[in-house]
């Protein structure tokens, strides 16, 4: 009976295996390292607390070209051509199995939404990011920079600072104001608990999904890490509940209406907060639930956050490091500002060298330097063909590197931008909010979030970095580990 037991499992093991592992004419090559019937886990776990270094490592080793990783009975491909990539990411929008770990937080956020919900509020929420609507915005942004700057005078003249946590504080507020439409007075609510909160949860997320041991739910869900998560997102959403039913309480007492024409400047200065246009949904045409306004706040605040913040680190780390380019900025902005404190609508298209500088920086050092699909359907290229059930790796950071940008792609050169023929012709090579149908709806709040605090933090600083030395770590997005720069007050 032992023996017929063991040659039941062996055979079951023995067909799985040879189910994943068999030959296949149309596969992409197997990346070097794999071993018999574990694959690359050895390396998973070898690069756990380091996933970055090897992922640059495969990155480095092709070019137009895919691969695939096997962990164990699951495939995973590595994509790196532009026409595939472009491919992939507009026929299977399914969001691959990496992003499960954070469904508790951000439940069907547009990041991490089922294609059906997302396809419905993608569309719902737009009118709230057109460029309209965010130029309402400049004014609160304008407040939270001068903040950010006053902050930043005491470490003047002290050498390097770690510019991290200022940065993280800022965009944190600035994104709450914007999206919640938070007073100056209410922004206690967010400043200790929620930003506290919210930067637990990450690291715990972040965790898990190194852990290749607490990736199971009946495992992590019996771990402390698991309960305190739970605290954590109880003490998030209770926070924003608050927040949602006071802007609610605030609007009718003051008999005044949701905003409801999102293709309209506001009136008298006042900018919509996306708020405003979530609770019309919900309230007068009943299409979102509060779960699905809080789930989208948090998603926008989480991503802003994260994302934002990382690329105004690695801005100040650039232009600290470049210090002609610092100074041609700085000129550009004193030309165009001249003694106005404040930048307008109308001065953010006119700094056209900084926005070409922040492009140069994003193509770069890719913040988001690749994303993953699952797909449900094989995908047929003529070389191979890519198998249904399987997850896919985008390489963006491939991308931003690849041979269309000629032979200084790896090059730092703000001047590339200045000059629409000297780019690339392929629109697919440069993808530094995502690609495809499922982009980052923030993109453009996010690079006027960008000139504008740059643009603040020049004019009164020169910046000094070394970004030669800097190391990277992937914590969902792409981070610098220490960013240190040191400040100068102009006179």
């Amino acid at each position: 009976m032992t023996v017929l037991v063991l040659a039941m499992i062996f055979s079951v093991v023995f067909a799985i295996w040879w189910y994943w592992w068999r030959p296949c004419p149309r596969s992409p090559r197997t990346y070097p390292g794999a071993l018999p019937i574990i694959g690359h886990i050895v390396e998973a776990i070898k690069y756990r607390n380091d996933i970055w270094s090897y992922m640059e490592h495969v990155a480095d080793d092709i070019t137009d070209e895919c691969v695939q990783l096997k962990m164990g009975p699951h495939i995973i491909y590595v994509v790196s051509d532009p026409s595939e990539i472009s491919v992939i990411a507009n026929t299977c929008l399914k969001k691959s199995f990496f992003y499960k770990f954070l469904v508790d937080l951000l439940g069907n956020g547009l990041l991490i939404a089922d294609v059906p919900t997302w396809k419905i509020h993608r569309k719902l929420l737009n009118p709230a990011f057109n460029q309209k609507v965010l130029n309402t915005f400049v004014n609160v942004m304008n407040v939270e920079a001068r903040i950010l700057v006053t902050q930043l005078k005491p470490v003047a003249g002290q050498g390097p600072v770690d510019v991290k946590q200022f940065i993280i504080k800022y965009v944190l507020r600035s994104v709450c104001r914007t999206s919640l439409g938070l007073e100056a007075d209410d922004q206690h609510m967010i400043d200790k608990e929620y930003a506290q909160a919210i930067e637990e949860t990450i690291a715990i997320v972040i965790k898990r999904g190194l852990n290749v041991a607490l990736h199971p739910p009946f495992i992590y869900n019996i771990t402390a890490m698991r309960k305190r998560e739970q605290a954590l997102i109880t003490k998030i959403k209770n926070i924003l509940n608050i927040i949602i039913q006071k802007r609610k309480s605030d609007l009718k007492s003051t008999n005044n209406k949701y905003m409801t024409d999102f293709n309209d400047e506001s009136v008298n200065g006042k900018f919509k907060p996306i708020l405003d246009l979530m609770l019309h949904l919900s309230d007068e045409q009943q299409v979102l639930s509060d779960d699905d306004i809080r789930q989208h706040i948090d998603t926008f605040v989480f991503a802003s956050y994260d994302t934002t913040s990382a690329m105004l680190q690695t801005t100040l780390l650039v232009l600290g490091s470049h210090l002609d380019v610092q100074e041609r900025v700085y000129k550009e902005i004193k030309e165009i500002l001249g003694k106005n404190e404040e930048l307008t609508k109308y001065d953010l298209p006119k700094l056209v060298y900084l926005e070409a500088v922040i492009k140069e920086v994003l193509r770069l050092y890719s913040i988001a330097p690749w994303v993953s699909r699952q797909l449900d359907t094989d995908v047929v290229f003529p070389k191979y063909t890519l198998r249904a059930g399987s997850t896919c790796i985008l390489v963006l950071y491939n991308l931003h590197r690849h041979p269309s940008w000629g032979p200084d792609a790896k090059q730092f050169k703000p001047e590339r931008w200045l000059n629409p023929d000297t780019l690339p012709t392929n629109p697919n090579v440069y993808v530094p909010f995502g690609i495809g149908k499922r982009n980052c709806i923030g993109k453009q709040y996010a690079m006027m979030t960008l000139k504008t605090s740059v643009a603040h933090i020049v004019r009164n600083f020169q910046l000094f970095a070394d970004i030669s030395h800097l190391n990277w770590k992937y914590e969902v997005v792409l981070k610098p580990t220490k960013p240190l720069v040191s400040f100068t007050l102009r006179s």
